[in-house]
């Protein structure tokens, strides 16, 4: 309550609009996040579930971007060629044109000094948000001046209700400091032809609109996003949607999965079930041919890794390597598993697990371990 025991009452902030119907939005992995993650899964030798590696992806914004595309019976996209803001409307295209930093690089402002206008005007009313002015009540361009500054910033929000919002201060004082700002007044030139002289903002809105807008803003049924797009530069319904899709994706990756897929087997990784799963490692696993007959160290790791599958790699160089092996020694062993991991011989796990190649076979049972409490299967691993 107030001081005066008048109940205080918060601003109700304006609610998300649902997302756009008719456009889809797809998550993209960028091309260089996918090449480090390449290069890391060669180095390291390792073999992680697809699924997992779309997790990795998505836990930051800024390793993907967001792909909007029209579907059959779904709206046309309108991108700007100077910021990448996407709108479905030439109207939402216009309010941000006016409100963002574009207008500068097409019309200069030059402010003049005007007659204040005349009348008896009482009271003025302004916006219960952010306090801009719109006049007194009985002003021609009352109404107008509501309309606009809703477009511009509360779009979001109902006009009624906007309305509803807004305030009125009555006094001398209030009249007069709302005369101040009508003495001036703002004219445009355009930046390429100086001649062109605008006398205001809405004469300048109309020749933008007619001759530079096609220019500015393109006509697409695909429009690419970076994930962290201020959501200024999205039409309300299209930022719902991205982070719909986004929330969407981190609980179950299984329409990013298939994209991975083709990006990580273009950069020559295999994908490849194992256990039931796609993953993706530096080799697909195959048996050692019968003609091949390993040499000792790889022989004596091979058969560890036969009697112990699903073995820790920790426990694996503690078991085999020699009890005063230096580090020299010790590249050559690494070298050695390496070599046969590429070879398809065995398969490291992202958790450290090593197997032989046979091993996801069906029938192959599961890794002895210390029993747990198995906790329920999420959704994405019943149906992954």
């Amino acid at each position: 309550k107030g001081r005066e025991g008048g109940e205080r009452r918060r601003p109700q902030r304006p609610q998300p609009v649902e997302a756009t119907t008719g456009v889809a939005a797809d998550i993209m992995p960028i091309e260089e996040g996918i090449d480090n993650l390449s290069k890391e899964i060669i180095a390291a030798g390792r073999t992680y579930s697809v699924f997992e590696l779309a997790r990795m992806i998505l836990a930051s914004r800024d390793r993907y971007k967001v792909i909007f595309r029209k579907e059959e019976v779904g709206p046309e996209l309108f991108q700007s060629s100077i910021d990448g803001a996407v709108f479905l409307t030439k109207a939402e295209c216009l309010v941000h044109f006016l409100s963002g930093d574009s207008v500068k690089s097409l019309y200069s402002a030059e402010e003049v000094e005007v007659e204040a206008p005349k009348g008896s005007f009482q009271t003025i009313a302004k916006c219960g948000f952010s306090g801009a002015l719109f006049g007194p009540p009985n002003y021609h361009a009352y109404n107008q001046n509501i309309i606009d500054l809703h477009q511009a910033e509360f779009s979001n929000m109902a006009l009624d209700r906007y309305k509803s919002r807004v305030v009125t201060e009555s006094g001398e004082e209030a009249v007069n400091a709302w005369l101040e700002t009508m003495k001036k007044k703002t004219q445009y030139r355009l930046v390429s032809d100086t001649e062109v002289l605008l006398e205001d903002e809405k004469t300048m809105l109309a020749h933008f609109e007619a001759n530079l807008f096609e220019d500015t803003f393109r006509t697409t049924h695909r429009a690419d996003v970076d994930s962290q797009i201020p959501g200024k530069l999205l039409s309300p319904g299209l930022l719902t949607l991205l982070k719909e899709t986004i929330a969407d994706q981190r609980r179950y990756p299984g329409k990013l999965a298939p994209f991975l897929c083709r990006q990580l087997s273009g950069r020559h990784l295999a994908v490849f079930k194992w256990q039931g799963k796609l993953h993706c490692g530096p080799s697909r696993p195959h048996a050692i041919a019968v003609d091949v007959k390993l040499a000792e160290r790889p022989a004596v790791m091979l058969a560890w890794i036969l009697g112990n599958p699903g073995g820790g790699i920790d426990t694996l160089w503690k078991t085999v390597l020699p009890v005063e092996v230096t580090d020299e020694h010790k590249k050559e062993w690494f070298h050695d598993l390496h070599w046969m991991i590429n070879e398809g011989y065995v398969v490291l796990l992202s958790n450290g697990h090593v197997f032989s190649s046979d091993y996801s076979a069906a029938g192959a049972k599961k890794t002895a371990s210390p029993k747990k409490e198995k906790p329920a299967k999420k959704e994405d691993e019943k149906s992954e």
